[in-house]
């Protein structure tokens, strides 16, 4: 993008020699010789960057920083004054002018100057660009799918999100915590501070303390320098802690002082420090549980959990597959540059019927896979492009289905063959005998393999044990 530098000027000699160096060097210029041009030029054009004369005819450089920052308060300025005019610079400077400059005007220096500033604009330019991006990507609709538990958490991660109570999100592996993570950052307050994030069980054990709260220089064998931890580096911010279960309990103690008393201490320091962080917890684990194995400590988890997330498998929002299959479509046909359109109808049945224990990152991966070894100029995904397992799935379940079938048939017949005898059926009778009746047909289907029975039947093999010895079979 070509920069537009207005030069505000009454020499018009002066004017159109700086003009003339600015063009050469890529710049378009726009010149003004009084202060009333100057203000008619920012209302006509797109002003980056004006190089001003401090006396005017009609004003001063400091009227014209005022009254132009009030049209465009993103317009740099630099003023070019009379040698040695050190109250009329500082005054310049006040006003919003970013540098100055003595006359007569070095344009070696003056070109310096130039690039300097509107590098510094272009930078400011793009992180605001990337936070605007960053914000449209971490919006509701950037998470993909309807069915009703999701939403209820969208919902939920939304009205907490301006809060500064923890947050603990909870899921399997692949559900999305992360990016229910980046949802309540960047709806919040804090969305254009500091957001560091911490995987507890990626960090060494024996480096954790030092990674999370820091370290001060000889606090240890090889502590050459102080060290910030993320806590500080995050205060302002957001600061998330993945897989939260893992942390060492030597360091839950440590971590509830931070929730408690909203300060830090530094490793080999002596005082605290304040930090003003808002945090947010996610894990995989089952945290009551690990506070009954003594692994995880029960009060950490009551400040942890103020406001608890609880993130679907995808084997609950099956519905939603086929809104996320058409997603990665657009995602990997963009990546990879190919064409697919479509699922066929039988590849949709069999990759909802599939019971995803990666969850989203699972499916992710497996269309991903699929439509990099797919040919060319194919546009639709069939039952035969899927991973092995998908297809074999899809057949384990017809065959189930008939099994189930079968079974189905002979309790019909028992059911018959009661009733054609004209015989009352006791409730709980009845059930002793369809479960003697299913674990017989299930043995006659395994070879009475007890570890198949168990697996057919979803229960552990105990149980089956149990009932097979119940029913003296």
């Amino acid at each position: 993008m070509k920069y537009n530098i207005l030069i505000v000027e009454d020499e018009k000699n002066q004017a159109e020699l700086i003009a003339k160096i600015l063009a050469k060097k890529g710049f378009n210029s726009i010149i003004a010789n009084t202060l009333g041009d100057a203000l008619s030029a920012v209302t006509q054009n797109r002003i980056d960057l004006v190089l001003t004369d401090y006396k005017l005819p009609d004003g001063d450089g400091f009227g014209v920083i005022t009254r132009i920052k009030n049209l465009n308060p993103e317009v740099l300025f630099v003023v070019m004054t009379a040698f040695g005019d050190v109250e009329i610079a500082v005054k310049c400077l006040k006003a919003g002018a970013s540098d100055f400059l003595a006359k007569p005007i070095n344009l070696n220096e003056l070109e310096k100057i130039i690039f300097r500033l509107l590098q510094n604009k272009i930078l400011i330019e793009e992180v605001n660009q990337l936070r605007r991006d960053v914000e449209i990507l971490y919006t509701p609709q950037s998470i993909c799918g309807t069915s009703e538990r999701l939403t209820a958490q969208i919902s939920k991660a939304l009205k907490v999100a301006n809060s500064d109570s923890n947050v603990l999100i909870c899921g399997e592996s692949g559900t999305g915590k992360e990016l229910f993570t980046n949802l309540i950052h960047y709806n919040s307050d804090r969305k254009n501070k500091s957001f560091i994030k911490v995987n507890c069980s990626a960090i060494p054990v024996e480096l954790m303390e030092s990674e999370l709260f820091g370290h001060l220089k000889g606090a240890y064998t090889g502590a050459y320098a102080d060290k910030i931890g993320k806590f500080e580096a995050a205060d302002g911010g957001t600061l998330f802690l993945d897989e939260i279960g893992e942390l060492p309990v030597n360091l839950q103690a440590k971590l509830l002082r931070v929730l408690q008393e909203k300060e830090i201490e530094p490793i080999g320091a002596n005082h605290s420090k304040k930090i003003n962080v808002r945090m947010i917890f996610a894990t995989n684990k089952d945290l009551e549980k690990a506070i009954l194995n003594n692994e995880f400590r029960e009060d950490l988890y009551y400040r942890i959990s103020t406001i608890t997330l609880n993130l679907p498998p995808l084997r609950d929002r099956k519905e939603d597959i086929p809104l996320l299959l058409k997603y990665f479509i657009n995602k990997y046909n963009e990546k990879l540059k190919r064409n697919i359109k479509e699922f066929s109808s039988d590849a949709v049945d069999a990759l909802i019927k599939y019971s995803w224990p990666g969850n989203i990152r699972e499916l992710q991966n497996i269309i991903e896979n699929t439509m990099v070894l797919m040919n060319e100029h194919d546009e639709t995904i069939y039952t035969r492009n899927l991973p092995e397992k998908i297809y074999n799935t899809l057949n384990n379940l017809v065959e189930r289905e008939k099994e189930l079938s079968g079974f189905e048939k002979i309790i019909n017949e028992y059911l018959e063959k009661s009733h054609s005898e004209n015989r009352n059926v006791n409730i709980g009778d009845f059930l002793d005998n369809i479960e003697k009746i299913a674990l017989i047909w299930a043995a006659n289907k395994t070879g009475g393999i007890k570890t198949e029975m168990a697996r057919f039947f979803e229960i552990d093999e105990k149980s089956i044990r149990n009932k097979l010895k119940k029913y003296n079979l």
